[in-house]
């Protein structure tokens, strides 16, 4: 005979996965209910990776409820055994010994339907997991590595670019110096610090953007990793597992690929990406900062233009005037250059930490798109 304690053990340990996928929403207490009306619809192959997530979720919602409702039926059922085993042992009448058996009896086939409801909902999960999952994962996988490519190709080209920059930005000084005095006017230095602020602005909301989507990767990656070890029967232990993607010990190549690319995502460092960008900011930052001192200090010399006096003591004013626009001239200058140092520098910085990122992020999701056509193999 089918021995429901037992069996409802194992899938007890099954369940782990519903949990680990529902966190807190699991907690809240809820009721029996069969399983009878679980849909049997057919995979939708064509389905976006949301929409197979989110029925992975509702059939380990549905697996988590129908295990928890079957723990409950196990303990009442063994609970009973032992109230029917005192009672045989004090005596009790036949009545009373047939009221707890039928007890025991219904408690069996509420355990026996809920194994099958277990069973069902598993093989169910498993089913949108390898003929779903598995291959919008690998759709993703190549696209990443297809971005990341092309990514790591830009940044190339914009590096070689920057650096051929920095080469004639110190090789021609006249040449720029005269490209200055053609371009800039007394106007000028405004705009110049109302554009590093608005780069400055840019270059904090890419950095933040930056770090929550490469932090958004590693985290869905390590949730994905986690969920499916909770569905190896097999020791979860990451350390133990083979590096090869190929089935090992009855697990799916889909299990070592998603480790591999957890590890991956773990072992590649976008802090000097955020670093670089901290310092190109940094110095728009700089750069707006001294030139809303230049303009203060404009304003004061500017003051000397006005007052009462004498055509002699006017004559003199006019004088200030004119040396304080030579001044400005010269601030806006020197200002010009110090900008085209600043954004080259934190150009080059950028540009080199993103280059590195990419290639190295190109390579590793190359290396994961191997491994994946290795285990189709």
């Amino acid at each position: 005979m089918l021995n429901p304690v037992a069996l409802f053990r194992t899938a007890s340990s099954r369940s782990a996965s519903s949990r680990y996928l529902l966190n807190s929403s699991c907690s809240k207490d809820e009721g029996y209910e069969s399983s009878s009306d679980i849909s049997e619809e057919p995979c939708m192959f064509s389905g976006s990776h949301q929409s197979t997530l989110d029925r992975l979720y509702a059939w380990e919602k549905k697996l988590y409820e129908e295990v928890k409702s079957g723990e409950k039926a196990r303990i009442a059922y063994e609970k009973k055994l032992t109230h029917l085993r005192n009672q045989d042992v004090k005596g009790d009448d036949y009545s009373a010994l047939e009221k707890t058996r039928a007890a025991i009896r219904d408690l069996h086939t509420q355990m026996k339907v809920s194994i099958h409801s277990v069973e069902a909902i598993s093989n169910r999960i498993e089913t949108l997991r390898d003929e779903e999952l598995k291959p919008q994962l690998s759709e993703l996988v190549q696209g990443l590595a297809r971005m990341w490519k092309v990514m790591a190709e830009c940044h190339r080209s914009q590096k070689r670019s920057l650096d051929e920059a920095k080469v004639l930005l110190a090789g021609t000084p006249s040449k720029l110096e005269a490209k200055r005095h053609s371009s800039i006017s007394i106007t000028d230095p405004n705009r110049l610090a109302r554009s590093a602020a608005n780069l400055e602005t840019e270059l904090r909301n890419w950095r933040a953007y930056f770090e929550s989507w490469i932090a958004s990767q590693r985290s869905y990656v390590h949730a994905l990793t986690g969920w499916l070890l909770r569905c190896m029967r097999a020791d979860p232990d990451t350390s133990k597992l083979p590096l090869s993607p190929r089935r090992s010990n009855g697990a799916l190549p889909i299990f070592g690929i998603c480790i591999q690319w957890s590890r991956f995502l773990d072992a590649i460092h976008e802090t000097p990406v955020l670093d670089g960008l901290d310092f190109f900011a940094a110095g728009m930052g700089s750069l707006y900062a001294q030139q809303l001192r230049e303009d203060s200090r404009h304003v004061r010399v500017g003051s000397k233009r006005f007052g009462a006096g004498t055509p002699d003591e006017f004559s003199g004013d006019m004088k200030i005037v004119e040396v304080g626009q030579v001044e400005q001239v010269m601030t806006a200058d020197k200002m010009a250059e110090v900008a085209i140092r600043v954004l080259c520098a934190g150009m080059s910085v950028t540009t080199s930490s993103l280059t590195e990122f990419s290639i190295a992020s190109a390579d590793g999701y190359a290396e994961l798109v191997n491994q994946w056509d290795n285990a189709k193999a």
